[in-house]
């Protein structure tokens, strides 16, 4: 259910700002005596008597009012919250037959049931204008109820029917007003309780593992997953408070915040909930709040380890989109772990790459080879998923396995050869978009020696062996680094020229 609308809250609470504090002093109800301590008086406590057991009946009908009339009501499917909209109407009638019986004023301990109702439901999230409506819509249906019973119409009131009937209206008045300012009140203790929990979640995202917060949100200490979320440029603060509130409703955030333009929450881990659930209940979130790609950190155990987690979803969000492979904008960092932690150290990352693929040789002059492959290997051999991810006809990949498989041929037959080619492939596809990134800035990019596009936007042969040079050191073979290779001139063949 909605927050409810600021303008209106704001409405409410000038009018009710100084009704709260005098209602119970200020008698405008009058008493059953102004009535007349006749007969009136006393067919009215015998009408008010005989009703009373008839409470919850009167409250069910104004519940099925309610749910007829008021879209947020007609929504509940908690059965409890039912439960709890019954028993606060059956108290409202209580309470105006016991006003009825009695003569007397509203008391505050009368309207206890009511206004704590209405803190209940500002903590559900009920909106105030359904609220105040819900009690407007009970208030006339318990009236129709009251008068059209046999023990209203039996006795001689109509005399006295102006007068009880602005009564009724008084009470409603009274009703509106406390039950106004409690949730006014229990909205703006909720406010500061959410933005203390949300200024925790930042201060554990920013404190890291060595400063652990004295006083922070217990959800922090069970196991969690941080998730940034990236939504559309240009989004007001009210449409990033939207998508942190479909992560909350949809996804199991038990915190979250907004931080760099984005939406960081925290999801507590739910043993019944498998990791595909999640990311699939984050992939129906996508483009609903106006969130475009969502990034999933690893496991947190306690708040110590919930910067870490926020740091790889951040990590992952950045990468995921460059290798253009998922098919869903949504980056589970255990997906992408090891590609990530090799990418730490770039220079590295490129000679494991260049030396895995370096047997695909003179293929890497065909611009199809590294996205076939890497179809071929994330579709597990199946040729008809990968001609259809490549948007091509099942010959086409079929011709072109037959040249690839001679290179690769144990390669792909070894699961850890299998593996560790296709980690090469993304980590030259993110230092391809890296290097693609810094020649649109920068006019002398790509002379460091590293490994760069060339114009097909793919990793020569020559480039590839650029980077692999064999020098003796004594009895020992070195592998020299990309830097290293790149301060000689390259050695290229008559064969390789052509």
């Amino acid at each position: 259910m909605s927050t409810g609308n600021n303008s209106e809250s704001t409405a409410i609470a000038a009018q009710a700002g100084g009704a709260e504090r005098d209602w119970v002093e200020d008698d405008e109800i009058g008493s059953l005596h102004a009535l007349g301590a006749g007969r009136a008086a006393s067919l009215l406590r015998d009408v008010a008597t005989d009703l009373i057991d008839q409470a919850d009946d009167i409250a069910s009908t104004m519940v099925r009012a309610y749910e007829v009339e008021i879209p947020a009501y007609a929504a509940i499917s908690d059965q409890s919250l039912k439960d709890d909209v019954h028993s606060v109407s059956s108290e409202m009638v209580r309470c105006w037959l016991t006003v009825m019986s009695t003569g007397e004023s509203v008391s505050s301990e009368l309207l206890l049931p009511m206004t704590e109702g209405a803190r209940r439901r500002a903590a559900q999230g009920m909106d105030l204008q359904s609220l105040l409506r819900a009690f407007r819509v009970g208030i006339r249906v318990m009236w129709s109820e009251i008068t059209a019973s046999p023990v209203w119409r039996g006795q001689a009131l109509q005399g006295v029917m102006a007068e009880v009937a602005t009564w009724a209206l008084d009470f409603a008045d009274k009703i509106s007003t406390a039950v106004a300012a409690a949730y006014l009140d229990e909205a703006e203790a909720l406010a500061r309780v959410r933005e203390h929990r949300r200024s925790a979640l930042l201060n554990a995202i920013l404190s890291g593992p060595v400063a652990e917060p004295i006083d922070h949100p217990a959800e922090l200490d069970r196991p969690h997953r941080v998730a940034v979320a990236r939504v559309a440029p240009d989004l007001s603060l009210l449409e990033l408070e939207h998508a942190g509130h479909l992560l909350e409703a949809r996804a199991g955030a038990v915190l979250w915040t907004v931080r760099h333009r984005s939406v960081v929450a925290a999801l507590a881990l739910q043993p019944e909930r498998t990791r595909d659930e999640v990311n699939r209940r984050l992939g129906r979130l996508l483009h609903e709040g106006k969130i475009v790609a969502i990034g999933l950190g690893g496991h947190a155990e306690g708040i110590s380890e919930t910067r870490q987690s926020y740091e790889e979803a951040t990590a992952v969000l950045r990468l995921g989109p460059l290798l253009g492979t998922a098919t869903s904008p949504v980056f589970d960092f255990l997906d992408y772990a090891p590609l990530i932690a090799l990418l730490r150290q770039p220079d590295r990352a490129q000679r494991f790459a260049v030396t895995v693929l370096e047997p695909l040789g003179n293929l890497f002059r065909r611009s199809w080879l590294l996205p076939t492959l890497e179809a071929y290997l994330l579709h597990q051999g199946r040729t008809k998923q990968t001609a259809a991810a490549l948007g091509v006809h099942v010959n086409t990949v079929k011709y072109r396995l037959k040249e690839i498989r001679p290179c690769v041929d144990a390669e792909l037959a070894d699961g850890n050869r299998t593996a560790a080619l296709l980690l090469a492939i993304r980590i030259l596809r993110v230092l391809e978009a890296d290097a693609s990134g810094r020649t649109r800035t920068s006019p002398v990019a790509g002379r460091s020696g590293k490994a760069a596009p060339n114009g097909d936007g793919h990793v020569s042969r020559g480039q590839i062996r650029g980077t692999r040079d064999r020098s003796r050191s004594g009895d020992r073979e070195h592998l020299m680094t990309p830097d290293e290779a790149g301060k000689r001139p390259a050695r290229t063949t008559t064969r390789e020229a052509k």
